[in-house]
């Protein structure tokens, strides 16, 4: 679904729900304002400014806008921006398959607690020019 400038001026959210607080009001109404004129090309709110905003709570006592419908809106909202600048937040990778490990867990520490041993620690040779390196 894309907006326009136009839809997002009647773009509404309900309340948070009873013992919820909800994002502030008036925050995310200047927020969707500041969206709108991005959509007309009056400002120039990236994706990445929409993914990572964030918004107070309201006062004690007082309930703002519904958490949920409010992320919905700007997930939306982010990959429409996103598509519009050529440019896709990118997903975070999920977690690796166990065929896909790349190498065996690192040893247990030995009981005297000791984690290093400099006898067995390989050290390079001058000749080799991995010292050389290591100071560039």
């Amino acid at each position: 679904m894309s907006f326009t400038a136009e839809d997002l001026t009647e773009v509404t959210f309900g309340n948070a729900p009873i013992g919820r607080r909800g994002y502030a009001k008036h925050e995310v109404d200047d927020f969707v304002r500041r969206i709108a004129k991005t959509i007309a090309d009056e400002d120039d709110l990236t994706a990445a400014e929409v993914h990572h905003v964030m918004f107070s709570k309201p006062l004690i006592g007082k309930r703002g806008y519904d958490e949920r419908e409010v992320d919905d809106f700007l997930d939306v909202v982010e990959a429409q921006l996103a598509d519009l600048s050529g440019r896709r937040v990118p997903s975070v990778p999920g977690a690796r398959a166990a065929g896909e490990a790349t190498s065996a867990r690192a040893p247990r520490p030995s009981a005297s607690g000791s984690t290093f041993d400099p006898e067995s620690a390989s050290r390079p040779s001058p000749e080799s020019g991995e010292a050389a390196e290591r100071l560039h």
